[in-house]
Parts: structure tokens; sequence; C-alpha cells
């Protein structure tokens, strides 16, 4: 009987064992997966007042972690109070969106300080759960003539405008995210702020750079994981975050620029191999799905 006692016990040791090293490994993905972050950008402020409901379901559905809102101040404060709240509940952070390429000019410093004086207000007047947890700049300085009529300076006053965001989004204790086509790593800069590599630059200042790695197809040369390495690179040796972004509306442009034709269930693919390959990067944070009407539109 004492035998079979011990038996038993060595069985079930031996068993016990067995079943942790199969299960903690799948644990331990899916903890990796949920540490990722997963946005998206709602440039149209309305919908907060128009479709709250739907929206807020989809985000859920979808697991989105994070919400760029386009900041549109004819919107009345109680409006983002309730969307931004109902999102807190959900655990679904919103960040401040805002930014254009004439931000990348002289008079870009009126542009931006009319959106913080904005936020400050409005941060001020929120309750914990009411207020933005992040400041989103969509710049895109390359979109103005003066970054082919005068490419130091615009870029010179793109740095000024990041320069100061981070310092008021600090000031804040907000986190400041910055989006960058992933081509930045191609552009130099030499100018009062030094000698460098643009890409590196904006990694170094802001908190989360997202990567507009707008591409259907993860694998190749022309391919998201090659697009973004030299970025992943930066970000590593900086210590910094970057999240990488794909398009998911209609273009006029190549048909290989957005998952439009190719549906979710292709993008969900791509991204998987995305995430084999940079999913243990310490500089990843996660993804960026643009943007939330295209991506409610896309086909399975």
């Amino acid at each position: 009987m004492k035998n079979g006692t011990v038996a038993v016990g060595i069985l079930f040791f031996v068993l016990a064992f067995f079943m942790v090293s199969i299960i903690l490994p799948e644990e331990k993905a899916e903890a990796v997966d949920m540490d990722r972050s997963l946005a998206t950008w709602l440039w149209d402020t309305r919908q907060i007042e128009t479709k709250p409901n739907e929206i807020l379901q989809f985000l859920e559905e979808k697991k989105v972690t994070d919400v760029y809102l386009q900041i549109n101040r004819s919107v009345p404060h109680s409006s983002y109070h309730t969307f931004i709240e109902n999102a807190s509940m959900k655990r679904i952070n919103v960040h401040a969106l805002d930014g254009a390429p004439n931000w990348a000019t002289s008079k870009g410093e009126i542009y931006q300080d009319r959106l913080f004086t904005w936020l400050e207000d409005y941060q001020m007047n929120a309750t914990v759960a009411q207020q933005f947890k992040g400041v989103h700049l969509d710049i895109e300085p390359y979109l103005h003539s003066g970054w082919t009529n005068n490419y130091q300076r615009t870029v010179a006053f793109y740095q000024d405008r990041l320069s100061d965001g981070k310092a008021r989004t600090v000031h804040l204790g907000l986190v400041f995210g910055v989006d960058t086509p992933f081509w930045f790593d191609e552009q130099s800069y030499n100018n009062r702020y030094g000698i460098g590599n643009l890409s590196e630059w904006v990694i170094q200042k802001a908190d989360v750079t997202t990567l507009m790695a707008y591409r259907d197809r993860a694998d190749g040369g022309n391919g998201i994981i090659a697009l973004v390495g030299t970025e992943m690179t930066f970000a590593e040796r900086n210590g910094k975050k970057v999240s990488i972004a794909v398009e998911t509306g209609q273009t006029a442009e190549a048909s290989y620029l957005s998952f439009y034709e190719d549906g979710s269930t292709i993008m969900d693919q791509e991204l998987l191999k995305v995430s084999t390959a940079y999913g243990t990067s310490p500089a990843m944070s996660g993804y960026g799905i643009h943007y939330i009407d295209s991506w409610m539109a896309l086909k399975p």
C-alpha cells in the first residue's frame, strides 16, 4: 500500500511537471500579446456625439487600448467628458490628436499653442476618468511646400514643434506620441538642433513613435518588417518605444499601401508575421490601425 502511494505521488509529480511545461509557454505568449498596445485614429470628432456606443463597442471587440481623438474645439467639453469616461471604463486610453503640415512653419507655434491652451483648460476641468492620457501629434511636414523649397528650415520648425510639444506634454503628465513615415530614416538634419538622422531624433524626443508603415505585406524588401528595421534599431539603442501602423482606407495610390482590398483576416495574418519578427524587442510598443472608420468598414 505504501509503495502504491509513492508510485501515485511520483506519477502525479511527473504529470504536473509535464502539464506546466506545456501550459506555461502558452500563458507567457498570451501575456506578451496583452502587453502590446493596439491603437486607432478617430478623425471625425463629432462621432463621439453621433455614435459613441457603436464606436466604443467596436473598440472593445477589437481589444483596442488607445484612441487618438482629433481635437475639435467646437465640440463641447461635456461630449469629451462622457466619451472619455466611458472609454476609461473599458480600459481604453484616449489621446488628444492634432497637427497639420503648416505647423512646420514660422506660424506653427500659434497653431500648436491653440491645442495646448485648449488641452490645459480641458484637463483642469475634467475628472481623472474624463482626462486625456496622452498627446499625439500628426504634423507631416513633408506635405508642406517648404519641405521642397527650404528643407532645413522646415525641418527645424518641425523640430521646434516636437520639442515644445514634448515639454508641454510632460508638464501635463501625459504620454507624448508622434506619427512619422517609415522613410524618415533616410532624412537628415543640419540646423540649430545639430546634425543627425531625423528619424532617430524624433524617436529620441517622443515617448512612443508611430511608424506609418503603410504596406499590405509583412515580408519582402518592400514589406513592413524590412521597412521599419532601422527605426527598431534606433528605438532599442535609445531605450524608446515604437508602434507599427498600417492603413485600411481606400487609396488612389498603389494598392499595396492599404489592406482595403485584402480585408481584416489577411491584415491580422500579416501583423502576426510582424509580431514574430519584432515581438520580443524591448522597443516594440504595439500596433496602430489607420483609421477607425475604414477599419470598421473593412471586409472580413
